[in-house]
């Protein structure tokens, strides 16, 4: 908190940010949320999505994953993942599964020398099959950041349209 205005750095984060305070430094953490209907029973969709190596099915911006080390769906399992970069050249980031609540949600955190991703996706039944939300959150850690504050909403907005468009195709095959 600031000892001046009695509100911390957080309260000037603009509306679908989050703020992040990381050595002491504000991070913008933009947050996207997708809701898909799905015509797959919960337990069919969670154990597609939870097998990170189907990534490439539904983000075109991932380009390979390779399982490093862990057991599948298990929390710790970590991947090596090849993703567009900012710059869109290829480059690496480490996704660990952090949390798993069997077929209803799991959590994975992508770490990477310029950004973090912090990821949630639930599962709910309904009369169809069920409703996925993915809940992906950004938060930058490069100095200087690879992309501009001004251009990070506008950029972060385009790649969860991306994912939203290929997770509706991949969960209603």
């Amino acid at each position: 908190m600031s000892a001046a205005s009695g509100r911390s750095p957080a309260d000037h984060v603009p509306h679908g940010d989050v703020a992040s305070v990381i050595s002491g430094r504000l991070w913008r953490m933009p947050v996207g949320t997708i809701v898909v209907a799905s015509g797959l029973a919960a337990d069919a969709a969670f154990k597609l999505m939870i097998d990170l190596s189907n990534v490439p099915e539904w983000d075109r911006g991932i380009r390979h994953v390779r399982r490093i080390d862990g057991e599948p769906g298990s929390p710790g399992v970590r991947y090596e993942v090849t993703l567009t970069g900012f710059d869109g050249q290829p480059t690496t980031a480490v996704y660990e599964l952090t949390a798993v609540d069997k077929s209803r949600s799991f959590s994975i955190v992508g770490t990477h020398p310029d950004f973090r991703a912090d990821d949630t996706v639930t599962f709910e039944s309904t009369n169809d099959g069920c409703l996925v939300t993915y809940t992906a959150g950004l938060t930058m850690l490069a100095e200087p950041a690879p992309v501009e504050d001004g251009l990070l909403a506008e950029t972060f907005a385009k790649l969860v349209a991306i994912v939203e468009d290929g997770l509706r195709l991949f969960l209603n095959p």
